[in-house]
């Protein structure tokens, strides 16, 4: 039997999470079918395509919302007596309100994002390249999107192809930290792995003349940027720090002599190499306002 591609793999994984509550199922079936709406639509579409391998997962998962549903062939479509409830539920989605505050909902964007990708998105074999990619037709769909892995530190790039909007971003560090974001956290490891490797066959020789001089970089920028984090965490607007930044700042004073990405790793969940920076350059920033 042939291996599955990445990408499947990633769709099996987040389509066999059990949502912790109804408002996390809520958010996953508002991503998948949101993700197939129309341009111009003003609510998701009543059905959708997606893979056959998450095909069960998919409509278990609409059961329990006690959706009724259709499956034909490809299909999964939303039957006459459910549609009148699932507009009610989805339509906040394509609003101006919902473009607002539903990206500020940690949440529901973890649970969106994961059904956007299962209905929508792609993502290539890391082995070659790194890549995650959407299909979209609805304009105010792909700023919700948008808008979403803005929080995660992630800014996609966004072309028009054809009557659909190509969504897609091409570092290994975003990659890594959407995977991890929407759940699937064994597809993030071996993304990984298969990048550690990369990294470590395609540059060996450099690596090991450059050790030295990159541990005391390191080191050197540890004991500044601690520093000044300390200085912040002692003054009063330490008290104003979001959760995230708090996390951040203890993971930073508590190992001095890791790298940004090791960091990373650290946090809950994990967040990659850019969006660790992006955390310790906003902490530097507040605490170069005490002088």
């Amino acid at each position: 039997m042939e291996e599955a591609s990445f990408s499947v793999k990633i769709k099996l994984e987040l389509s066999r999470i059990r949502p912790r509550n109804i408002n996390a199922r809520q958010a996953v079936i508002a991503g998948l079918f949101c993700a197939g709406a129309k341009k111009g639509a003003d609510e998701p579409s009543l059905e959708i395509k997606v893979i056959p391998e998450i095909r069960e997962h998919v409509g278990a998962l609409l059961k329990e919302e006690g959706l009724v549903f259709g499956i034909d062939k490809e299909r999964i479509y939303v039957s006459a007596e459910s549609r009148e409830l699932f507009a009610e539920l989805y339509g906040q989605c394509f609003t101006d309100d919902g473009l607002r505050f539903l990206p500020e909902d940690a949440g529901f964007t973890e649970g969106f994002m994961r059904g956007v990708f299962l209905a929508s998105g792609y993502c290539s074999d890391p082995a070659k390249n790194y890549r995650i990619e959407f299909h979209l037709e609805n304009d105010a769909i792909v700023r919700l999107c948008a808008g979403m892995l803005s929080r995660w530190d992630i800014e996609p790039v966004l072309k028009d192809r054809n009557g659909f909007t190509a969504l897609y971003f091409k570092t290994g560090d975003m990659v890594s930290d959407f995977i991890g974001h929407t759940g699937a956290t064994g597809a993030m490891l071996e993304f990984e792995n298969i990048r550690a490797e990369k990294t470590v066959s395609g540059g060996v020789a450099r690596a090991m003349n450059c050790d030295e001089n990159n541990a005391r970089r390191i080191a050197d920028a540890g004991v500044s940027r601690n520093s000044l984090i300390r200085k912040l965490l002692d003054s009063k607007k330490a008290a104003t720090l979001t959760p995230e930044l708090k996390a951040a700042a203890k993971a930073a004073l508590e190992n001095p002599g890791m790298s940004i990405a090791e960091l990373g790793q650290l946090m809950d969940p994990p967040i990659g190499k850019s969006g660790m920076s992006h955390r310790l350059s906003k902490l530097a920033e507040l605490a170069k306002t005490l002088d």
